[in-house]
Protein backbone atom coordinates (compact mmCIF):
# COMPACT_ATOMS: atom_id res chain seq x y z
CA UNK A 1 0.00 0.00 0.00
CA UNK A 2 2.77 2.48 0.96
CA UNK A 3 4.49 1.84 -2.34
CA UNK A 4 1.27 2.63 -4.24
CA UNK A 5 0.84 5.95 -2.38
CA UNK A 6 4.49 6.83 -3.13
CA UNK A 7 3.98 6.09 -6.82
CA UNK A 8 0.80 8.15 -6.89
CA UNK A 9 2.58 11.07 -5.23
CA UNK A 10 5.38 10.96 -7.80
CA UNK A 11 2.82 11.03 -10.62
CA UNK A 12 1.11 14.08 -9.14
CA UNK A 13 4.44 15.92 -8.78
CA UNK A 14 5.36 15.11 -12.38
CA UNK A 15 1.97 16.33 -13.59
CA UNK A 16 2.44 19.59 -11.71
CA UNK A 17 5.89 20.08 -13.21
CA UNK A 18 4.77 19.22 -16.73
CA UNK A 19 1.87 21.62 -16.52
CA UNK A 20 4.41 24.43 -16.67
CA UNK A 21 5.48 23.50 -20.19
CA UNK A 22 3.19 20.93 -21.82
CA UNK A 23 0.00 22.77 -20.94
CA UNK A 24 1.10 26.30 -21.75
CA UNK A 25 -0.76 28.21 -24.44
CA UNK A 26 0.58 28.07 -28.01
CA UNK A 27 1.47 31.80 -27.81
CA UNK A 28 3.66 31.12 -24.76
CA UNK A 29 5.36 28.15 -26.40
CA UNK A 30 6.38 30.09 -29.54
CA UNK A 31 7.33 33.31 -27.76
CA UNK A 32 11.01 34.30 -28.09
CA UNK A 33 13.02 33.97 -24.86
CA UNK A 34 12.98 37.18 -22.87
CA UNK A 35 16.24 39.08 -22.76
CA UNK A 36 17.54 40.16 -19.38
CA UNK A 37 17.24 43.76 -18.31
CA UNK A 38 21.04 43.96 -18.16
CA UNK A 39 21.26 42.87 -21.79
CA UNK A 40 18.86 45.60 -22.91
CA UNK A 41 20.66 48.23 -20.83
CA UNK A 42 24.05 47.24 -22.25
CA UNK A 43 22.71 47.38 -25.80
CA UNK A 44 21.23 50.80 -25.10
CA UNK A 45 24.60 52.03 -23.79
CA UNK A 46 26.40 50.67 -26.87
CA UNK A 47 23.87 52.34 -29.20
CA UNK A 48 24.32 55.62 -27.35
CA UNK A 49 28.12 55.51 -27.82
CA UNK A 50 27.74 54.65 -31.51
CA UNK A 51 25.29 57.52 -32.03
CA UNK A 52 27.59 59.90 -30.18
CA UNK A 53 30.59 58.97 -32.36
CA UNK A 54 28.54 59.36 -35.55
CA UNK A 55 27.35 62.78 -34.42
CA UNK A 56 30.82 63.91 -33.37
CA UNK A 57 32.63 62.85 -36.56
CA UNK A 58 29.73 63.06 -39.05
CA UNK A 59 30.41 59.58 -40.49
CA UNK A 60 28.81 56.18 -40.24
CA UNK A 61 30.51 54.14 -37.54
CA UNK A 62 31.49 50.61 -38.59
CA UNK A 63 31.84 47.34 -36.72
CA UNK A 64 35.35 45.96 -36.26
CA UNK A 65 36.45 42.49 -37.31
CA UNK A 66 38.60 40.52 -34.87
CA UNK A 67 40.36 38.00 -37.03
CA UNK A 68 42.03 35.47 -34.73
CA UNK A 69 42.63 34.37 -31.16
CA UNK A 70 40.34 33.30 -28.34
CA UNK A 71 38.37 36.57 -28.18
CA UNK A 72 36.59 37.24 -31.45
CA UNK A 73 33.03 38.16 -30.39
CA UNK A 74 31.66 41.63 -31.13
CA UNK A 75 30.74 42.00 -27.46
CA UNK A 76 33.05 40.32 -24.93
CA UNK A 77 32.34 39.84 -21.24
CA UNK A 78 35.58 40.09 -19.26
CA UNK A 79 36.76 39.92 -15.65
CA UNK A 80 39.09 42.92 -15.77
CA UNK A 81 39.43 43.42 -12.02
CA UNK A 82 40.29 39.77 -11.34
CA UNK A 83 37.53 39.09 -8.81
CA UNK A 84 36.23 36.04 -10.68
CA UNK A 85 33.14 37.84 -12.01
CA UNK A 86 32.90 39.04 -15.61
CA UNK A 87 31.77 42.53 -14.77
CA UNK A 88 33.01 44.35 -17.88
CA UNK A 89 31.66 44.31 -21.42
CA UNK A 90 34.03 45.17 -24.27
CA UNK A 91 32.93 46.19 -27.75
CA UNK A 92 34.56 47.63 -30.85
CA UNK A 93 33.91 50.51 -33.27
CA UNK A 94 35.69 51.94 -36.30
CA UNK A 95 35.34 55.61 -37.23
CA UNK A 96 36.56 56.00 -40.85
CA UNK A 97 38.78 58.89 -41.88
CA UNK A 98 40.22 59.92 -38.53
CA UNK A 99 43.45 59.36 -36.65
CA UNK A 100 43.25 56.23 -34.51
CA UNK A 101 39.96 55.13 -36.08
CA UNK A 102 39.43 51.96 -33.99
CA UNK A 103 37.78 52.58 -30.63
CA UNK A 104 37.57 49.81 -28.04
CA UNK A 105 35.00 50.65 -25.37
CA UNK A 106 34.83 49.02 -21.95
CA UNK A 107 31.43 49.20 -20.20
CA UNK A 108 30.76 48.56 -16.52
CA UNK A 109 27.50 48.33 -14.61
CA UNK A 110 26.91 51.03 -12.02
CA UNK A 111 23.62 50.55 -10.24
CA UNK A 112 21.16 49.48 -12.92
CA UNK A 113 22.95 51.16 -15.83
CA UNK A 114 25.91 50.36 -18.09
CA UNK A 115 28.34 53.21 -18.77
CA UNK A 116 31.74 53.48 -20.51
CA UNK A 117 34.58 53.13 -17.99
CA UNK A 118 37.53 52.78 -20.36
CA UNK A 119 38.57 53.39 -23.96
CA UNK A 120 41.49 52.06 -26.03
CA UNK A 121 42.24 53.70 -29.39
CA UNK A 122 44.46 52.50 -32.22
CA UNK A 123 45.49 52.62 -35.85
CA UNK A 124 44.60 50.05 -38.49
CA UNK A 125 41.72 48.65 -40.46
CA UNK A 126 41.02 45.68 -38.18
CA UNK A 127 42.01 44.00 -34.95
CA UNK A 128 43.95 40.81 -35.57
CA UNK A 129 43.66 39.59 -31.97
CA UNK A 130 42.95 40.91 -28.48
CA UNK A 131 43.70 39.60 -25.02
CA UNK A 132 43.52 40.69 -21.39
CA UNK A 133 46.12 40.00 -18.67
CA UNK A 134 47.47 41.36 -15.41
CA UNK A 135 50.87 42.69 -16.49
CA UNK A 136 51.72 45.49 -14.04
CA UNK A 137 50.65 43.48 -10.99
CA UNK A 138 47.89 45.81 -9.77
CA UNK A 139 44.57 47.40 -10.73
CA UNK A 140 42.63 46.33 -13.77
CA UNK A 141 44.01 43.89 -16.33
CA UNK A 142 45.92 45.39 -19.22
CA UNK A 143 44.54 45.15 -22.74
CA UNK A 144 46.84 43.67 -25.41
CA UNK A 145 45.77 44.48 -28.97
CA UNK A 146 47.34 43.15 -32.15
CA UNK A 147 46.39 45.88 -34.62
CA UNK A 148 46.25 45.01 -38.31
CA UNK A 149 47.65 48.15 -39.91
CA UNK A 150 47.39 46.78 -43.45
CA UNK A 151 47.66 43.42 -45.16
CA UNK A 152 50.74 41.74 -43.69
CA UNK A 153 51.61 44.62 -41.32
CA UNK A 154 50.79 44.35 -37.61
CA UNK A 155 51.53 46.22 -34.40
CA UNK A 156 51.15 45.04 -30.83
CA UNK A 157 49.87 47.59 -28.33
CA UNK A 158 49.66 47.19 -24.54
CA UNK A 159 47.27 49.54 -22.71
CA UNK A 160 46.59 50.05 -19.03
CA UNK A 161 43.30 51.34 -17.68
CA UNK A 162 44.67 52.03 -14.19
CA UNK A 163 45.27 55.69 -15.02
CA UNK A 164 41.56 56.25 -15.67
CA UNK A 165 40.37 58.10 -12.55
CA UNK A 166 36.98 56.49 -11.93
CA UNK A 167 34.95 57.67 -8.93
CA UNK A 168 34.23 55.04 -6.29
CA UNK A 169 30.77 53.73 -5.41
CA UNK A 170 27.69 52.55 -7.30
CA UNK A 171 25.10 55.16 -6.45
CA UNK A 172 23.44 57.87 -8.54
CA UNK A 173 26.20 60.40 -7.82
CA UNK A 174 28.85 57.98 -9.09
CA UNK A 175 26.76 57.17 -12.14
CA UNK A 176 26.33 60.87 -12.95
CA UNK A 177 30.08 61.51 -12.47
CA UNK A 178 31.08 58.68 -14.81
CA UNK A 179 28.55 59.76 -17.43
CA UNK A 180 30.12 63.21 -17.40
CA UNK A 181 33.59 61.89 -18.17
CA UNK A 182 34.90 62.60 -21.67
CA UNK A 183 36.44 60.03 -24.01
CA UNK A 184 39.85 61.62 -23.39
CA UNK A 185 39.51 61.12 -19.62
CA UNK A 186 38.46 57.47 -20.14
CA UNK A 187 41.27 56.61 -22.57
CA UNK A 188 43.81 54.08 -21.33
CA UNK A 189 47.54 54.74 -21.36
CA UNK A 190 49.64 53.15 -24.10
CA UNK A 191 52.53 51.29 -22.47
CA UNK A 192 53.95 49.55 -25.53
CA UNK A 193 53.57 49.75 -29.30
CA UNK A 194 55.84 47.55 -31.38
CA UNK A 195 55.95 45.67 -34.66
CA UNK A 196 55.00 42.00 -34.63
CA UNK A 197 54.49 39.18 -37.12
CA UNK A 198 51.64 36.69 -37.23
CA UNK A 199 51.64 33.09 -38.41
CA UNK A 200 50.03 31.79 -41.56
CA UNK A 201 47.76 29.45 -39.55
CA UNK A 202 46.21 32.39 -37.69
CA UNK A 203 48.45 32.30 -34.62
CA UNK A 204 48.81 35.78 -33.14
CA UNK A 205 52.28 37.30 -33.21
CA UNK A 206 52.39 37.69 -29.45
CA UNK A 207 51.93 35.45 -26.43
CA UNK A 208 51.05 36.50 -22.88
CA UNK A 209 52.51 34.17 -20.25
CA UNK A 210 54.57 34.18 -17.08
CA UNK A 211 57.66 32.81 -18.78
CA UNK A 212 60.06 33.73 -15.96
CA UNK A 213 57.66 32.44 -13.27
CA UNK A 214 57.68 35.65 -11.19
CA UNK A 215 53.82 35.66 -10.97
CA UNK A 216 53.59 38.55 -13.46
CA UNK A 217 52.60 38.10 -17.08
CA UNK A 218 55.22 38.86 -19.73
CA UNK A 219 54.63 39.65 -23.40
CA UNK A 220 56.53 37.67 -26.05
CA UNK A 221 56.55 39.28 -29.49
CA UNK A 222 57.57 37.35 -32.60
CA UNK A 223 59.07 39.23 -35.53
CA UNK A 224 60.00 37.86 -38.92
CA UNK A 225 62.44 39.73 -41.14
CA UNK A 226 61.67 38.18 -44.53
CA UNK A 227 64.80 38.27 -46.64
CA UNK A 228 66.75 39.78 -43.76
CA UNK A 229 69.55 38.29 -41.69
CA UNK A 230 67.58 37.35 -38.60
CA UNK A 231 64.13 36.91 -37.10
CA UNK A 232 63.58 37.21 -33.37
CA UNK A 233 61.40 36.75 -30.31
CA UNK A 234 61.51 39.70 -27.89
CA UNK A 235 60.19 39.64 -24.32
CA UNK A 236 58.66 42.64 -22.53
CA UNK A 237 57.80 42.91 -18.86
CA UNK A 238 56.84 45.44 -16.20
CA UNK A 239 59.93 47.10 -14.71
CA UNK A 240 59.98 50.21 -12.48
CA UNK A 241 56.53 51.37 -13.51
CA UNK A 242 56.91 50.86 -17.26
CA UNK A 243 56.98 48.20 -19.96
CA UNK A 244 60.58 47.37 -20.85
CA UNK A 245 62.38 44.91 -23.09
CA UNK A 246 63.84 42.09 -21.02
CA UNK A 247 65.74 40.38 -23.82
CA UNK A 248 65.68 38.82 -27.28
CA UNK A 249 66.39 35.43 -28.80
CA UNK A 250 67.13 34.71 -32.45
CA UNK A 251 64.98 32.37 -34.48
CA UNK A 252 66.46 30.27 -37.27
CA UNK A 253 68.24 32.16 -40.01
CA UNK A 254 66.56 32.30 -43.42
CA UNK A 255 62.90 32.24 -42.39
CA UNK A 256 60.50 33.15 -45.21
CA UNK A 257 57.23 32.61 -43.28
CA UNK A 258 56.12 31.87 -39.73
CA UNK A 259 53.64 29.00 -39.86
CA UNK A 260 52.61 28.39 -36.26
CA UNK A 261 53.22 29.77 -32.77
CA UNK A 262 52.21 27.92 -29.62
CA UNK A 263 53.10 27.77 -25.94
CA UNK A 264 53.82 24.70 -23.88
CA UNK A 265 56.48 23.53 -21.41
CA UNK A 266 59.97 22.06 -21.48
CA UNK A 267 60.66 18.55 -20.24
CA UNK A 268 61.87 18.10 -16.67
CA UNK A 269 60.38 18.76 -13.28
CA UNK A 270 60.44 22.56 -13.38
CA UNK A 271 57.31 23.30 -15.48
CA UNK A 272 59.32 25.81 -17.50
CA UNK A 273 57.08 27.59 -20.07
CA UNK A 274 58.39 27.75 -23.62
CA UNK A 275 57.45 29.18 -26.99
CA UNK A 276 57.42 26.81 -29.99
CA UNK A 277 57.72 28.59 -33.36
CA UNK A 278 57.39 26.64 -36.62
CA UNK A 279 58.67 28.47 -39.72
CA UNK A 280 59.31 27.87 -43.40
CA UNK A 281 62.93 28.28 -44.51
CA UNK A 282 63.74 30.05 -47.77
CA UNK A 283 65.61 27.02 -49.12
CA UNK A 284 62.73 24.69 -48.26
CA UNK A 285 61.75 22.65 -45.24
CA UNK A 286 60.48 23.81 -41.87
CA UNK A 287 62.40 24.80 -38.76
CA UNK A 288 61.02 24.50 -35.24
CA UNK A 289 62.55 26.90 -32.68
CA UNK A 290 62.08 26.39 -28.94
CA UNK A 291 62.48 29.58 -26.88
CA UNK A 292 62.47 29.75 -23.06
CA UNK A 293 63.63 31.98 -20.17
CA UNK A 294 66.73 30.38 -18.70
CA UNK A 295 69.33 31.79 -16.30
CA UNK A 296 67.86 35.29 -16.55
CA UNK A 297 67.74 35.53 -20.32
CA UNK A 298 65.63 34.50 -23.28
CA UNK A 299 67.25 31.48 -24.94
CA UNK A 300 66.65 29.42 -28.06
CA UNK A 301 67.38 25.97 -26.60
CA UNK A 302 67.00 24.28 -30.00
CA UNK A 303 69.53 26.44 -31.88
CA UNK A 304 72.14 24.46 -33.81
CA UNK A 305 75.16 25.23 -35.95
CA UNK A 306 74.88 27.91 -38.61
CA UNK A 307 72.12 29.79 -36.81
CA UNK A 308 69.42 27.22 -37.69
CA UNK A 309 67.42 25.07 -35.29
CA UNK A 310 68.43 21.43 -34.87
CA UNK A 311 64.78 20.65 -35.65
CA UNK A 312 64.44 21.00 -39.43
CA UNK A 313 61.79 18.95 -41.25
CA UNK A 314 62.40 18.11 -44.90
CA UNK A 315 59.84 16.48 -47.19
CA UNK A 316 57.12 15.78 -44.62
CA UNK A 317 55.43 18.88 -43.21
CA UNK A 318 51.91 17.68 -42.36
CA UNK A 319 52.51 17.56 -38.61
CA UNK A 320 53.42 20.14 -35.96
CA UNK A 321 54.71 20.20 -32.36
CA UNK A 322 52.12 18.34 -30.31
CA UNK A 323 51.68 17.04 -26.79
CA UNK A 324 51.20 13.59 -28.22
CA UNK A 325 51.71 11.66 -24.97
CA UNK A 326 49.59 14.12 -22.93
CA UNK A 327 52.28 14.96 -20.37
CA UNK A 328 51.83 18.77 -20.77
CA UNK A 329 55.14 19.03 -22.68
CA UNK A 330 55.14 19.63 -26.43
CA UNK A 331 56.86 16.96 -28.51
CA UNK A 332 58.58 17.92 -31.76
CA UNK A 333 58.18 15.73 -34.85
CA UNK A 334 61.26 14.31 -36.57
CA UNK A 335 60.00 12.35 -39.62
CA UNK A 336 62.05 9.80 -41.54
CA UNK A 337 61.05 7.86 -44.69
CA UNK A 338 60.47 4.14 -44.80
CA UNK A 339 62.04 1.93 -47.48
CA UNK A 340 59.90 0.97 -50.43
CA UNK A 341 59.87 -2.15 -52.58
CA UNK A 342 59.90 -2.05 -56.36
CA UNK A 343 58.14 0.74 -58.22
CA UNK A 344 55.24 1.08 -55.83
CA UNK A 345 53.19 4.21 -56.59
CA UNK A 346 52.44 4.55 -52.87
CA UNK A 347 56.01 4.49 -51.60
CA UNK A 348 56.07 7.83 -49.77
CA UNK A 349 55.53 6.65 -46.18
CA UNK A 350 57.14 8.05 -43.07
CA UNK A 351 57.49 7.31 -39.39
CA UNK A 352 57.79 10.15 -36.91
CA UNK A 353 60.18 10.20 -33.97
CA UNK A 354 58.82 12.56 -31.31
CA UNK A 355 61.39 14.39 -29.17
CA UNK A 356 61.36 16.78 -26.22
CA UNK A 357 63.73 19.52 -25.09
CA UNK A 358 64.61 20.24 -21.48
CA UNK A 359 65.90 23.44 -19.86
CA UNK A 360 69.50 22.51 -20.71
CA UNK A 361 68.72 22.11 -24.38
CA UNK A 362 69.01 18.34 -24.17
CA UNK A 363 67.01 16.46 -26.80
CA UNK A 364 65.37 13.18 -25.81
CA UNK A 365 63.33 10.65 -27.80
CA UNK A 366 59.82 10.01 -26.43
CA UNK A 367 58.06 7.70 -28.89
CA UNK A 368 57.57 6.89 -32.57
CA UNK A 369 54.33 6.99 -34.57
CA UNK A 370 52.92 6.44 -38.00
CA UNK A 371 50.50 9.27 -38.79
CA UNK A 372 47.82 8.82 -41.42
CA UNK A 373 46.73 12.45 -41.70
CA UNK A 374 44.35 11.89 -44.63
CA UNK A 375 42.42 9.17 -42.76
CA UNK A 376 42.64 10.88 -39.36
CA UNK A 377 44.44 8.26 -37.25
CA UNK A 378 47.87 7.33 -35.94
CA UNK A 379 49.62 4.32 -34.42
CA UNK A 380 52.36 4.32 -31.80
CA UNK A 381 55.10 2.12 -33.22
CA UNK A 382 56.95 -0.39 -31.00
CA UNK A 383 60.71 0.19 -30.82
CA UNK A 384 61.20 -3.43 -31.95
CA UNK A 385 59.76 -2.44 -35.35
CA UNK A 386 62.51 0.10 -36.08
CA UNK A 387 64.22 -0.76 -39.39
CA UNK A 388 61.93 -3.81 -39.65
CA UNK A 389 58.83 -2.51 -41.45
CA UNK A 390 57.52 -0.77 -44.52
CA UNK A 391 54.01 0.53 -45.29
CA UNK A 392 51.75 0.55 -48.34
CA UNK A 393 48.11 1.37 -49.20
CA UNK A 394 45.22 -0.46 -50.77
CA UNK A 395 42.18 1.70 -51.64
CA UNK A 396 40.70 -0.51 -54.36
CA UNK A 397 37.51 -1.29 -52.42
CA UNK A 398 35.03 1.60 -52.49
CA UNK A 399 34.31 2.97 -49.02
CA UNK A 400 37.27 1.14 -47.47
CA UNK A 401 40.80 2.54 -47.08
CA UNK A 402 43.49 0.07 -46.06
CA UNK A 403 47.00 0.69 -44.75
CA UNK A 404 49.23 -2.40 -44.83
CA UNK A 405 52.17 -2.85 -42.45
CA UNK A 406 54.74 -5.30 -43.82
CA UNK A 407 57.96 -6.89 -42.56
CA UNK A 408 60.90 -5.40 -44.48
CA UNK A 409 63.21 -8.19 -45.66
CA UNK A 410 65.59 -6.20 -47.85
CA UNK A 411 65.49 -4.52 -51.23
CA UNK A 412 65.58 -7.82 -53.12
CA UNK A 413 62.70 -9.50 -51.27
CA UNK A 414 59.02 -8.65 -51.34
CA UNK A 415 57.82 -7.32 -47.94
CA UNK A 416 55.61 -9.67 -45.91
CA UNK A 417 52.28 -8.12 -44.78
CA UNK A 418 51.49 -8.74 -41.13
CA UNK A 419 48.91 -6.07 -40.15
CA UNK A 420 46.20 -4.07 -41.94
CA UNK A 421 44.35 -1.07 -40.49
CA UNK A 422 41.15 0.04 -42.18
CA UNK A 423 39.03 3.15 -42.30
CA UNK A 424 35.56 1.91 -43.26
CA UNK A 425 32.45 3.97 -43.95
CA UNK A 426 29.44 2.87 -41.94
CA UNK A 427 27.74 1.83 -45.20
CA UNK A 428 30.32 -0.96 -45.46
CA UNK A 429 30.06 -2.14 -41.85
CA UNK A 430 29.28 -5.63 -43.20
CA UNK A 431 33.01 -5.89 -43.99
CA UNK A 432 33.60 -6.25 -40.26
CA UNK A 433 31.87 -9.61 -40.31
CA UNK A 434 34.98 -11.12 -41.88
CA UNK A 435 36.97 -13.35 -39.54
CA UNK A 436 39.80 -11.81 -37.56
CA UNK A 437 38.71 -8.16 -37.71
CA UNK A 438 39.20 -6.03 -34.59
CA UNK A 439 37.19 -2.79 -34.17
CA UNK A 440 39.58 -0.10 -32.96
CA UNK A 441 37.30 2.94 -32.84
CA UNK A 442 33.79 3.92 -33.93
CA UNK A 443 32.95 7.51 -34.81
CA UNK A 444 30.12 9.17 -36.70
CA UNK A 445 29.81 7.39 -40.08
CA UNK A 446 33.34 5.96 -39.70
CA UNK A 447 34.69 2.72 -38.24
CA UNK A 448 38.39 2.00 -37.72
CA UNK A 449 39.30 -1.68 -37.70
CA UNK A 450 42.34 -3.94 -38.00
CA UNK A 451 43.33 -7.52 -38.69
CA UNK A 452 46.54 -9.48 -38.30
CA UNK A 453 47.60 -11.49 -41.36
CA UNK A 454 47.87 -15.22 -40.83
CA UNK A 455 51.22 -17.02 -40.94
CA UNK A 456 53.14 -13.74 -41.02
CA UNK A 457 56.01 -12.08 -39.17
CA UNK A 458 55.62 -12.07 -35.38
CA UNK A 459 55.37 -8.35 -34.65
CA UNK A 460 55.12 -8.88 -30.91
CA UNK A 461 51.79 -7.01 -30.93
CA UNK A 462 48.56 -8.45 -29.58
CA UNK A 463 45.01 -7.14 -29.90
CA UNK A 464 44.90 -5.32 -26.55
CA UNK A 465 48.27 -3.68 -27.23
CA UNK A 466 47.05 -2.60 -30.67
CA UNK A 467 43.95 -1.02 -29.11
CA UNK A 468 46.13 0.96 -26.70
CA UNK A 469 48.50 2.14 -29.44
CA UNK A 470 45.80 3.26 -31.90
CA UNK A 471 44.28 6.75 -31.67
CA UNK A 472 42.56 9.33 -33.84
CA UNK A 473 44.16 12.67 -34.66
CA UNK A 474 42.85 15.55 -32.60
CA UNK A 475 42.11 18.55 -34.81
CA UNK A 476 43.07 20.90 -31.95
CA UNK A 477 46.68 19.95 -32.71
CA UNK A 478 46.51 22.22 -35.74
CA UNK A 479 45.15 25.25 -33.85
CA UNK A 480 46.85 25.27 -30.45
Amino acid sequence: MGRRWTLLGMMLVMAALLSGCLFRSPDDLYRQPEKSAGYEQLNAAIRAVRTGLETEFAVRVEDVTIMAGDNTANIQLQDLDGDGRRESAVTFFRVPGIEKPIKIYIFSQIGEEYVPTGVVEGEGNAIYAIDYAQINGEGRKEVAVNWQISSGAYQLGIYTLDDVDLPAGDGEETLAAVRAMTRASLTGTERLLTRCSVATDGSSGCRLLDIDKDTRIEVLVTRMDAGGPVSQVEIYGWVDGAMASLGMADLSTGISAINRIRTSYLAGGYNQPALYVTSTLAEGGRAIDVVAWLNGQLTNVSMGDGGVSREVIQGYTDINPTDINRDSVAELPSPYPLPSYGESPSSNFWLIDWVQYDERGRRSHVLTTYHNVSDGWYLTIPESWRDQITISRNDQVTGRREVVFSHWRGEDKEPEPFLSIYRVSSSRSSDLEEDGWLVLREEENIIYAARFHEDSWDSGLEEMDLLERFDTIRRSWYSE
